[in-house]
């Protein structure tokens, strides 16, 4: 039987609410994509600068006035001093204070900003004819953008999770399919997630039958929602293989990205 968990009726985030939205990289980082530099210097490498650049600029655009503002600065610094090879940047505070057209003090205060929130971090120090190096912890802040890649689109959501993106062509596959089911959408469902089971059918009907059509969901709220499995096996292996998939279905599906967990029955 499915727990719905009601949404706070005063209009402000509940504490699983604030905990997603403030996450850096828990719980979801294993289900994200890695921005190596070894990925940055490969064939996709234009791709994916443009997603990083994307993901800090729609927190510019949806975030907080503190984060819309960081975000900005960081995607110019990223733009005009970034050496995408090495990971870092080394720009001074005259050149930064210049560059983002405020005082200097601003600047380090900026900087310092950035670096609490663990979106860059100190490789080199300032010295004699030095100025200070920095790193940019992509993986950092590709998490924090996490909740808004739905607002940017599904295809870009997926992309972010590394899953399909919803429509394209479905992937080859040796599953021998053990359950053959079409997801029927109902109406009622406040859950979402048959839309989703649909979603995840078009993409790859013998995953969806295999895998899919054997969860249900157990609990639901605005930004999580848990999916019971038949058995520990299923739950294991859906959860390691598949949930980055299940993630972008229900990002394309609600605009934003759920947490979401696969539990067996009975072990709740």
């Amino acid at each position: 039987m499915e727990k719905r968990l009601n949404k706070p009726d005063n209009g402000e985030r509940s504490a699983d609410q604030q905990s997603v939205y403030r996450y850096r990289g828990q719980p979801m980082a294993s289900e994200q994509q890695n921005f190596s530099r070894a990925k940055i210097a490969g064939t996709q490498s234009q791709v994916i600068k443009y997603d990083i650049l994307t993901a800090l600029l729609v927190m510019a655009a949806q975030s907080s006035s503190t984060h819309a503002r960081l975000s900005l600065r960081l995607s110019l610094v990223i733009t005009a001093r970034y050496n995408w090879r090495l990971g870092v940047f080394a720009v001074g505070q005259k050149e930064l204070s210049k560059m983002w057209g405020v005082t200097e003090r601003t600047a380090k205060r900026e900087l310092a900003q950035m670096r609490s929130l663990g979106w860059i971090t100190v490789t080199v120090p300032s010295g004699r004819g030095r100025v200070t190096q920095h790193r940019i912890n992509l993986d950092t802040i590709i998490a924090a953008s996490a909740p808004l890649w739905g607002a940017v689109g599904p295809d870009y959501a997926a992309r972010m999770v590394g899953a399909p993106e919803p429509g394209g062509a479905a992937a080859e596959t040796n599953v021998i399919p053990l359950h053959k089911a079409n997801p029927t959408v109902d109406l009622g469902d406040t859950t979402g997630w048959s839309q989703v089971a649909a979603r995840l059918h078009v993409q790859d009907p013998s995953i969806y039958n295999a895998w899919f059509s054997q969860l249900s969901v157990l609990e639901s709220c605005e930004v999580q929602i848990t999916l019971s499995a038949p058995s520990k096996f299923v739950a294991q292996y859906v959860s390691s293989h598949f949930l980055r998939r299940i993630q972008a279905a229900f990002a394309a599906q609600d605009g934003y990205l759920r947490k979401v967990t696969i539990t067996a029955q009975g072990a709740a």
